[in-house]
């Protein structure tokens, strides 16, 4: 029986493409003079040994030739972009004193001054300045405690705002700052630290608070009890939306162009887009199981931002089926909320909006683009991380009485469970009705 020579075929040496397409017939032939063989009562026991050899020169080429395309993909991504060094929260940069704390922010004068000092601290977030804390007393009502430390020449040396949420479904605690991803203290010494905590200690005391939650980016080494579950994803990005659609892996940019043949539309603006944006976020967070926010509260918030938000809304065939929330700060563009409608999953309608806010945000100048926080452990963890982001651990400090433990205020507490599972059957329009007076007690 005449046999194929592997060793005739290797000697030509012939390129890539060649060399996989003559392996394939090697295979196919040699596998038929098995079958042969067999059938007519024949040792087939050489020739298998030859096409397991041809099998796994085969598997090696193939696995080769895909490291190769994947190294080219690489190859058009310029000088590796970089993320900026993240500042601890507590700064050793001021000698001065601590001469005073004062316990509540008002009038014009020392809001101007909280906001001057928050704005050179480089620790500092959005959600640090005076306008939070007006969009929250104007949307919920809350006890605030925006307090500060001062020198004796009346400089600034750290703030910390706080404010309180009460319910008899959540109990009585103090964030720093709730609803949004980041908060907690800020100071220019550790003695304005520390004297700042025993400040906002007596006033948890004082009203009878659980403890207080400070959401810290960077471990502010304060010593406290923490929770460092949750991380956020940053993008570096670079200067042209081209650059980064060129770093996307082959599967990554399929993702994206997935929803093109259903034409949708994308619009980014402010108030006039809030109808469309609500209708689209209030609908997904019931099939969540969470309680909505109230549309004021997003009404209110673009109020007190001003430019720096903007709503971003995707329709197809004329309906909203995709929406998110933008906040602009420095140098760095955070999405705290996106949704789409499940009935529009099938059609990539999410990878396409993501998209298309990258480009938007790329073309305004910013440098980093922020995905919002997620348990390590959470589905949107591997979304965020297949863009190119960067895990960044969260650091949450507690002030608590001693001898407690940590709050299991999530969707993860058993107490918890069964009430997401009966929001999930509520009428979407009934979900916007009671939500708003659940949720503003969330942190």
């Amino acid at each position: 029986m005449e046999e194929l020579s592997h060793s005739v075929v290797q000697s030509h040496k012939p390129s890539t493409k060649q060399r996989l397409e003559d392996l394939k017939a090697l295979k196919g032939g040699l596998s038929r003079q098995i079958g042969q063989a067999k059938k007519a009562g024949d040792d087939p026991d050489t020739l298998i040994e030859q096409l397991k050899a041809v099998s796994d020169e085969l598997k090696a080429l193939q696995k080769a030739q895909k490291n190769k395309l994947n190294k080219a993909e690489d190859s058009a991504v310029p000088a590796e972009l970089t993320l900026p060094d993240l500042a601890n929260p507590i700064q050793n940069i001021s000698s001065k004193p601590v001469h005073q704390i004062v316990a509540v922010v008002r009038g014009a004068e020392a809001e101007a001054a909280w906001d001057e000092f928050v704005k050179n601290h480089p620790a500092a977030t959005p959600y640090h300045f005076i306008n939070i804390r007006n969009f929250i007393e104007q949307t919920y009502g809350h006890r605030t405690q925006y307090c500060y430390a001062l020198s004796a020449d009346g400089e600034m040396l750290g703030v910390l705002p706080l404010v309180q949420l009460r319910s008899r479904l959540f109990g009585n605690f103090a964030v720093s700052v709730p609803y949004f991803n980041y908060g907690g203290l800020l100071a220019n010494s550790p003695e304005a630290a520390t004297k700042l905590l025993a400040a906002a200690e007596d006033w948890r005391a004082r009203v009878g608070a659980s403890h207080i939650e400070m959401r810290h980016i960077q471990n502010s080494g304060l010593g406290l009890q923490q929770r460092s579950d949750k991380v956020t994803f940053w993008l570096p990005l670079p200067a042209d939306s081209n650059t980064l659609w060129q770093s996307f892996r082959p599967k990554l940019r399929a993702q994206i162009r997935r929803s093109d043949r259903e034409i949708p539309e994308v619009r980014i603006g402010g108030p006039e887009l809030l109808v469309a944006f609500y209708e689209v976020f209030a609908s997904n967070m019931r099939d969540l199981g969470t309680p909505v926010y109230g549309r004021d509260f997003f009404l209110n918030l673009l109020k007190n931002l001003g430019e720096s938000a903007r709503l971003v809304v995707v329709q197809l065939s004329g309906k909203p089926a995709g929406c998110a929330f933008l906040i602009g700060h420095g140098e760095q563009m955070e999405i705290p909320w996106a949704s789409t409608l499940r009935e529009f999953n099938t059609t990539g309608i999410n990878m396409f909006m993501y998209w298309k806010v990258l480009e938007y945000t790329i073309s305004k100048g910013y440098k980093v683009f922020d995905f919002g926080r997620c348990s390590k452990d959470a589905g949107t963890y591997k979304f965020k991380q297949q863009w190119g982001a960067q895990p960044i651990p969260l650091h949450w400090d507690y002030c608590l009485p001693k001898g407690e433990s940590l709050p299991e205020l999530n969707p993860n507490n058993p107490k918890f469970k069964l009430l997401i599972a009966v929001w999930q059957r509520l009428p979407i329009w009934l979900t916007r009705v009671i939500g708003p007076h659940i949720v503003k007690s969330l942190p």
